[in-house]
């Protein structure tokens, strides 16, 4: 299951949304004003922590951002030892002249998947030394994000999950949203937002999509991607608006096949957003 979504826009004015992921947000040619309910934020790299509702003016200066599954080791790691209980942090000051060029090459270059990929590794390396050296996690954390992710249940059946962990249900809840920022339900529509992207960009349908990543219905996908993006899911069809793309590299000695989906913004101000890179591991490729 992809662990980021990644996008680029050359100039933005992002409502009020919130997303239950990790997210770095970088002003490519200056800074960005994030803005929440009781706090305003001007600087030119800032992590948000999950499901903080800010609205972001970029109109000038470009955006680029990492918006990073929340359980990954990294995201808990961030959440653990750099957000401290913060909602949203600048941290300009980690940032050399390498983040800045990763930004403003994705978004000034047509970068494939990989190489959009590679360079967000290299940032968060770059930005969170210490985070990155210290990702120890809650096995049962763990346990309960892999499967929300391999079963993409129609909900998140608290019981099973605290059966799979030996825990509670309430203590299972407290130790997934003290772990990562976001309760388990949050998590789980998140990871079919990432489902769906990847599914669409294969070619399927939305309906398809809609009963495939277990939402009720194809009117509750788009309302769940409207709350994220402010946006319809027709978005993603409109080709003057965005560019799709789906690559796929063998990882050899029958490794998984890893496939990943690559949106572009156009070169003009927008006023929404849509995933730009996101990595996720296929199913197994067999040779015949």
């Amino acid at each position: 299951m992809p662990d980021r979504i990644i996008y680029t826009a050359p100039g933005i004015t992002a409502k009020a949304t919130s997303r239950p992921a990790m997210v770095v947000v970088v002003g490519t040619r200056g800074a960005v004003r994030l803005q929440t309910a009781d706090e305003t934020h001007t600087a030119r790299v800032i992590l948000v922590a999950p499901n903080v509702v800010r609205s972001i003016e970029a109109r000038d200066v470009g955006l680029y951002s990492i918006q990073l599954d929340a359980a990954s080791a990294l995201g808990q790691s961030l959440f653990k030892n750099v957000l401290r209980g913060k909602r949203v942090v600048d941290v300009s000051d980690r940032a050399d002249g390498s983040v800045m060029r990763i930004a403003e090459a994705a978004q000034n270059q047509t970068q494939e998947c990989e190489a959009m990929r590679a360079g967000s590794q290299r940032m968060l390396d770059a930005l969170f030394v210490q985070a990155a050296r210290s990702q120890s996690t809650d096995a049962r954390v763990d346990a309960v994000a892999c499967w929300l992710r391999t079963h993409l249940p129609p909900r998140t059946e608290p019981a099973r999950l605290a059966g799979l962990c030996g825990l509670s249900e309430s203590r299972l809840a407290h130790l997934f949203a003290q772990a990562t920022g976001s309760a388990m339900r949050e998590y789980l529509l998140w990871t079919k937002m990432r489902k769906a992207a990847e599914m669409f960009a294969a070619g399927s349908t939305l309906t398809d999509i809609a009963h495939s990543t277990g939402f009720a219905d194809l009117a509750h996908l788009t309302r769940t991607f409207k709350r994220y993006f402010d946006l319809t899911p027709s978005f993603l069809s409109n080709p003057g608006l965005v560019r799709v793309q789906v690559s796929r590299e063998l990882v050899g000695g029958g490794k998984p096949l890893r496939s990943r989906i690559a949106s572009k913004p156009p070169a003009h101000d927008d006023d929404g957003s849509v995933a730009d890179a996101i990595d996720r591991p296929a199913k197994p490729f067999v040779g015949r």
